[in-house]
């Protein structure tokens, strides 16, 4: 059951793909960067789904099976989908901090890595704490982006800040998601089986690679249209 999932996340990305095709040849005045990103993430994120369907990415080890697509699929979206959200807090501002973006992109890194890292653990101990590793990653992303990318987003005109306040608090909650289930399914306290946390992060990850990004660039799109799309 969970196959027909991960090839319909796939159809899914593919029919999303050809949608931001189709924007881009009318950008209204969004960066080519902004769907060029949107257009990574979607690509990379089916080719990984397309893996875990066909049963490529999950070896056998001795006390679980770890299926390593989805830290695949994350390694190279999670920061990419930062990037998305830095490009619309600083649409309209023309000095951008690159400080910043590094400061929210490298821990995207330690936050993915820690899944695969954790599920190889033989100690429950270990595995634990390195899980907490990967969620104080995370805490970091999150505490940079309603600080100080927050701040930024709100120096620029106030439809596009309250656009900012919208996709961040979207991308967050689905962010949190993913260690809740990965904590509640087999690597963690199994209270959910490996079929269903396989299901729920491929909706996870459609709400948020799909969903989000439609959201994203289809907002500010509408906002072009009313005028209100502030350029730096």
């Amino acid at each position: 059951m969970s196959e027909w999932w991960l090839w319909s996340y796939v159809i899914l990305c593919a029919a999303t793909l050809l949608l931001f095709i189709r924007w881009s040849r009318n950008p209204k005045g969004l960066p080519q960067s902004e769907y060029r990103g949107v257009f990574v993430i979607l690509a990379w994120s089916a080719i990984w789904h397309v893996v875990a369907a066909l049963g490529a990415s999950r070896p056998n080890t001795v006390d679980h099976i770890t299926d390593w697509s989805h830290y695949a699929d994350w390694i190279v979206t999670a920061p990419l989908l930062v990037f998305s959200l830095v490009l619309t807090a600083t649409h309209a501002i023309a000095e951008k901090r690159l400080g910043l973006v590094a400061a929210l992109i490298v821990p995207t890194f330690p936050m993915v890595i820690a899944g695969p890292v954790a599920e190889a653990m033989k100690s429950t101990a270990a595995r634990f704490t390195i899980y907490g590793i990967g969620v104080a990653a995370l805490a970091l992303v999150l505490g940079l982006i309603w600080g100080p990318l927050r701040a930024d987003a709100e120096r620029q005109p106030a439809p596009m800040a309250a656009h900012f306040i919208v996709v961040a608090l979207l991308l967050s909650v689905l962010w949190l998601a993913f260690p809740l289930v990965w904590i509640l399914g087999p690597p963690g306290v199994e209270i959910v089986d490996e079929q269903t946390s396989t299901i729920l992060f491929v909706v996870l990850s459609a709400l948020m690679k799909v969903g989000w990004s439609i959201v994203d660039v289809g907002r500010l799109r509408a906002m072009s249209d009313r005028g209100q799309l502030a350029v730096a």
